[in-house]
């Protein structure tokens, strides 16, 4: 067996749960929804052309004041502009009848319609008349009618239709449902107890014995040189693959087979697609009888099980996150189809909707499989993954105090979750029933700490 180059570095997964991709392939586009209809409501509010003229009208006037001499043309053809927006007059070149008529219209009172007649045939006339200049008292006059025009108001201060109100009901299911899973500490990885129990118990009462398809022939020898290099590469990156490949190789020849199926283990799960880290594996295996379940499935099950091996767990999960996001786009492509006329989309709406549904459907298998395949590595998808390199007895303290039948053996070659260091001792957590302390030379990291 050859030993493998040395340098490569493999991705750390990251500790977070399926929820947050599924929430953010989801979360996005109600967002989205959420923003256009709250959007539309607004804009269709009857008043909202009058208050964004008032508005317009009394920034206008502050401008005029703070200007050196008379009005300039540019501000009196702006006046005209906003006053016809202030009374919801919608002609593009509105006429001083119009406006009369809507003011009058609007206030009930013909003192004010005409007032504004006066102020806007007074403009028009220092705007249009030959070598006129505006009123001097013009700024006075304007300021005294914006300030008798009283802000309309909203007919409505929040939708209130279900068109409005349904994508904040989304969002808000959205995180009464995956925000209480997304915080959860035990992610879809973790098997269940009632599996666990029953796997205990058939272990216990009747041992398998080691597959066919895991014996493999014991390795071509390889020299001491290849080891020291592979231990000094794992001294400054502990996720070099082949470092961990080559020293398992090494201790498999030597016999240190808690050692070699450690190393193999690791090098397996940061890089499963290489046929050099299987076979090193499945030699350091052996005959052994107690392999963890999720790894057996890997390397000896049906088709559909070895499946996930095609990609790591930190692989699958990067996969994960770009099909939450293709997913996140198609559902936002859909959510714009059914905006388009607000938006003026210069693609027509059924091009928007096909591409959108195409695009949703495409990253919800991708997102599917993905969170799949990361599944189906069980607890080797956690960051903190370890694996005992020999056997060991978890106590619920870091003491070697604890009577024996307080405590929890775990044999070597047990897949656990790493947590916190203590005085040479390391917090370790195998199932939900089994969670202690044991002594950190018994276990060994399967990716590099963070």
């Amino acid at each position: 067996m050859h030993p493998l180059p040395l340098g490569e570095l493999a991705a750390t997964p990251w500790s977070l749960n399926p929820y947050w991709f599924v929430a953010l392939a989801l979360g996005i586009p109600a967002l989205l929804w959420l923003a256009l209809a709250w959007r539309r409501a607004l804009l269709e509010c009857p008043n909202r052309v009058r208050r964004a003229g008032i508005r317009e009208m009394r920034r206008l006037l502050k401008v005029v004041q703070h200007s050196d001499g008379l009005p300039r043309p540019a501000h009196l053809h702006a006046w005209l502009r906003v006053t016809a927006r202030v009374w919801n007059v919608r002609t593009s070149a509105p006429c001083v009848g119009e406006v009369s008529q809507a003011a009058h219209a609007l206030s009930g009172d013909r003192t004010v319609s005409s007032r504004w007649r006066e102020l806007w045939q007074t403009t028009e006339h220092g705007l249009y008349g030959p070598n006129t200049q505006p009123a001097h008292d013009w700024l006075e006059r304007a300021k005294s009618a914006a300030a008798t025009v009283n802000m309309p108001k909203r007919e409505r201060l929040f939708p209130n239709r279900l068109s409005h109100w349904l994508p904040s009901v989304a969002c808000a299911l959205l995180v009464l449902v995956f925000g209480p899973q997304s915080l959860a500490d035990v992610p879809w990885s973790s098997p269940s107890q009632a599996s666990n129990a029953a796997a205990n118990a058939e272990q216990e009462s009747a041992p398998q014995p080691a597959d066919e398809s895991l014996i493999e022939p014991a390795p071509e020898p390889m020299a001491p040189e290849v080891a020291q290099a592979a231990r000094t590469a794992l001294e400054s990156h502990w996720n070099d693959w082949a470092a961990h490949r080559n020293l398992a190789a090494f201790q498999t020849q030597e016999g240190e087979l808690n050692q070699a199926i450690a190393h193999a283990v690791a090098a397996f799960i940061q890089h499963p697609t290489g046929s050099a880290t299987r076979e090193t594996l499945l030699a350091a295996l052996g005959e052994t009888e107690s392999v963890d379940r999720s790894l057996r499935r890997l390397l000896a099950g049906a088709w559909y099980e070895r499946a996930p091996a095609l990609l790591s767990p930190a692989a699958w999960q990067r996969l994960a996150l770009f099909a939450s996001l293709v997913t996140a786009a198609g559902c936002c492509t859909l959510v714009l189809s059914l905006y388009s006329s607000s938006w003026h989309s210069r693609l027509p709406r059924h091009v928007l909707l096909w591409t959108g549904r195409g695009a949703a459907a495409l990253g919800a298998l991708l997102l599917i499989a993905s969170i799949a395949g990361w599944n189906a590595y069980g607890a080797f998808g956690h960051p903190q993954a370890a694996i005992l390199v020999q056997n060991a007895n978890v106590t619920p303290v870091p003491t070697d105090l604890v009577p024996t039948e307080e405590t929890s053996p775990l044999s070597a070659g047990a897949v656990v979750v790493a947590g916190r260091r203590f005085l040479g001792w390391r917090e370790v957590s195998s199932e939900p029933e089994i969670s202690g302390w044991i002594r950190s030379e018994a276990v060994m990291s399967l990716y590099a700490q963070r």
